[in-house]
């Protein structure tokens, strides 16, 4: 499988916590933006084939008008057509019905919700502009205009948030009955708003024990209400996996195209300029080949993000080697940090919450 990635910079407001390549911008920019979207697509053609997965990730997609809108989707109609899976990124509150219909017209089959939570005093705090009836009200009007695979985004562990407050979020999101939540602990960036009242302490971040306490409410949660966790942060029904997150765990190819996206082409990756005057001059700021070596870390840091783990035949028949060879996978089974069933190398259920610590001891290990 393949996918493609399109990235839109613009937001009508930065949120506070925040470090994804955005900004706000004029009017004339923004057509500007996707002239050279257009551009890049071309440039890219020979990379664009059998593409399986569409993903418009933001920034926010939305926040550009109806006609630009149209623009992007009608230059991408023919991936759009062809693909098992087509998602864009909202915020609810620039979301109406001229928008919904223009999805359904370029086979949109997929929406994300940037919702974080339902408290309003914590939307404020992190920035937000849309309530809890908001969002309601808009995924009302997905489902009443026959899109249902949708998701949103939460985050826990915020400062000044209790547990009361993620059980709170989770009776809401078991209330909208929808097929997919992804519930993000709260990553303080640098050169964000948080990051600069955390440090003139004017906030104060959670302590680690509270926030894993959250994590785990949430797991049980979802869990009993049939929710199947596949990957550290992502929860689904049955089927309705992110087809093309899953290609970034599953090491599979993905085209990324505008301002800071990101691509892999085997054996290269590459990443885009971050800012609209390096991008509107040149695509690639980095182009890196992955070598063997690369490659078989990379086989573990992405895989063990999906809950059932990797499969270490498969390794064997991808590289013709022996992971136990390659990696002291031995050691850190014994540690306690990842675990061994029917040939399936997974992190162990207790150390999710710190899975990035034992990426890092994993890929550590000669």
């Amino acid at each position: 499988m393949k996918g493609l990635y399109i990235h839109i910079p613009f937001c009508n407001k930065i949120c506070n916590y925040c470090d994804f390549p955005k900004m706000v911008s004029s009017d004339e920019n923004k057509i500007k933006y996707i002239k050279r979207i257009k551009e890049e697509l071309e440039f890219r053609k020979d990379e664009l084939t059998n593409i399986d997965t569409v993903y418009i990730g933001g920034g926010t997609p939305n926040s550009l008008s109806i006609e630009l809108l149209e623009e992007l989707l009608d230059s991408i109609k023919e991936y759009l057509k062809k693909s098992k899976e087509s998602t864009i990124e909202l915020n609810p509150d620039l979301l109406d019905i001229n928008q919904i219909l223009l999805f359904k017209k370029y086979n949109i089959n997929r929406v994300s919700l940037g919702v974080e939570s339902f408290k309003d005093d914590t939307l404020k705090l992190l920035g937000r502009t849309h309530n809890k009836k908001v969002v309601f009200d808009k995924i009302k009007l997905l489902k009443e205009n026959g899109i249902e695979n949708i998701n949103i985004d939460l985050i826990f562990g915020i400062p000044n948030e209790t547990i009361d407050d993620v059980k709170y979020n989770l009776e809401c999101f078991k209330e909208l009955n929808i097929p997919h939540l992804s519930y993000y602990s709260l990553i303080l960036e640098d050169k964000t708003i948080f990051s600069y009242m955390i440090n003139n302490h004017k906030l104060e971040l959670l302590d680690d024990d509270i926030v894993a306490d959250m994590y785990d409410y949430i797991n049980n949660f979802l869990k009993d209400n049939g929710y199947i966790h596949y990957e550290i942060s992502n929860y689904s029904k049955k089927g309705y996996e992110s087809k093309h997150n899953l290609l970034y765990w599953n090491e599979a190819e993905y085209v990324g195209i505008g301002l800071g996206a990101a691509g892999f082409i085997k054996p290269y990756r590459y990443t885009n300029y971050k800012t609209l005057k390096e991008y509107f001059n040149e695509y690639t700021e980095e182009k890196t080949l992955i070598d063997l070596s690369e490659e078989k870390n990379e086989y573990f840091m992405l895989g063990l993000r999906k809950i059932d783990g990797v499969s270490l035949n498969n390794y064997e028949t991808k590289y013709h080697s022996n992971p136990f060879y390659d990696f002291n996978i031995q050691k850190l089974i014994d540690k306690g940090l990842l675990v061994l069933e029917n040939n399936n190398l997974k992190v162990h259920p207790d150390k999710l919450f710190v899975a990035n610590l034992v990426f890092e001891e994993f890929i550590n290990e000669d």
